[in-house]
């Protein structure tokens, strides 16, 4: 039985910056399609809690809030 998708993801990025997306945006963006030394962002943990996430997320000090608007083509980022 295929394991079902989770609806948020919890990044790490190349710089150590961690980020929670939702799944859509991920896909939406293509960015886990890149492999090797173009690999700018691993997936760390993966829920459908949202809360969980921001809160894993949280532990670490270099949690970058941000809201991602995923609705339109142009992907823009907002600090909250």
């Amino acid at each position: 039985m295929p394991r079902r998708k989770k609806k948020w993801m919890l990044l790490r990025g190349k710089s150590g910056n961690f980020i929670v997306v939702e799944r859509k945006w991920y896909d939406f963006t293509g960015i886990g399609r890149r492999r090797g030394s173009n690999q700018m962002w691993w997936v760390v943990a993966e829920s459908d809690d949202h809360g969980a996430m921001q809160a894993m997320a949280g532990l670490t000090d270099k949690y970058l809030k941000m809201e991602v608007n995923h609705e339109t083509e142009i992907i823009t980022t907002r600090r909250v």
